[in-house]
């Protein structure tokens, strides 16, 4: 199912999606990025952002591909080690509140974790995307889907950890985060054998979810320059980074309605229309206001405490996805 397809039975989230996306188109900037090696770059020059999106060179895209036939460079997935990632100064570019989005592949859930742990983020989600594979062209190719061995399934799904930077309350904090749009979970197919790229529906989750304008991603390739983004990477083809010129689309605490086009505001900003279709928190009882009255929420509606997830329930269509694996699950039981 196409992602602009998923809602066309929930009206309502329908026309909040279009609402919203309309207002993106027009308050973000044009695309900036810069090649540049992010061994040697001082990133801290850039500033602090509401957003971060990595995807970094893990061992586990290299060894996928090793002594296969792929499209393109094996070059450009030479991996980095653990501590060389780690040592990216993501906590000093980071601003309170902010949020990172960060790839980790099949593999790499403890390690993600413990990078949120050093940079000082609480994760709050996992987004997870399961691949489909129906336009595969060579089925030879298949054992290099994750398993060279080292495993006994087929692995069909790649994990997106969120971390969330200070505190944010969904009530408060309104300017700053829309939650309870999108799912957790993305289903599209996966790219040709060699390419990292990750379904550009993860940009449209972001960019309605968090209303901050400043909008960082590094690792980036030439697939991954979009409006609205800073792309930093080693593998972009070309650079137009201007400081003063990306700093001016992104300065002064305001929004939509006040600015209407993609110069100034640090925030997307909201409309009515989409504050009277937008699922709002659900009203918490005497007693819970009272045990924690700074309750703190991530995307997709998961809460940062997990020791009080039992006291919420937030997610809105995670039955979408539920049935639809339930089916398959069902069909294949059937035909075995």
């Amino acid at each position: 199912i196409l992602p602009e397809e998923r809602f066309v039975d929930y009206p309502k989230l329908n026309e909040l999606i279009k609402l919203k996306d309309d207002l993106l188109r027009n308050r973000n900037h044009p695309p900036m990025y810069l090649k540049t090696d992010l061994k040697t770059f001082d990133i801290t020059t850039l500033g602090k952002f509401d957003v971060i999106l990595m995807d970094p060179p893990w061992e586990e895209y290299y060894n996928r591909v090793q002594g296969m036939p792929i499209m393109g460079s094996i070059d450009k997935l030479l991996p980095w080690s653990f501590e060389e990632i780690a040592n990216l100064p993501i906590d000093q570019i980071a601003d309170v509140p902010s949020f990172i989005f960060l790839w980790v592949g099949s593999e790499g859930l403890d390690m993600g974790r413990a990078l949120f742990r050093k940079w000082g983020y609480k994760r709050c989600e996992d987004i997870v995307w399961v691949k489909t594979n129906k336009k595969s062209l060579d089925p030879k190719l298949e054992y290099q889907l994750g398993r060279n061995g080292k495993g006994i399934l087929q692995r069909i799904k790649e994990h997106c950890l969120v971390g969330l930077k200070g505190d944010v309350r969904r009530a408060s904090d309104s300017h700053f985060i829309h939650a309870n749009i999108d799912t957790d979970v993305i289903v599209e197919e996966e790219p040709p054998l060699g390419s990292t790229e990750k379904p550009s529906e993860i940009y449209q989750m972001i960019e309605r979810f968090c209303l901050g304008r400043k909008r960082l991603e590094l690792f980036g390739e030439d697939h991954n320059i979009k409006p609205g983004w800073l792309t930093i990477g080693n593998n972009l083809s070309n650079t137009n980074f201007n400081l003063s010129e990306y700093d001016s689309w992104v300065s002064g605490d305001y929004g939509y309605p006040n600015v209407t086009d993609y110069n100034g505001g640090r925030y997307l900003g909201t409309s009515n229309e989409i504050e009277n279709l937008r699922p709002k928190s659900p009203r918490m009882n005497y007693q819970q206001s009272q045990e924690d009255q700074s309750m703190k929420f991530g995307f997709g509606g998961a809460p940062v405490n997990p020791t009080q997830a039992v006291s919420y329930t937030h997610l809105t269509l995670p039955t979408i996805y539920s049935v639809q694996i339930s089916v398959v699950a069902v069909s294949l039981k059937k035909k075995t």
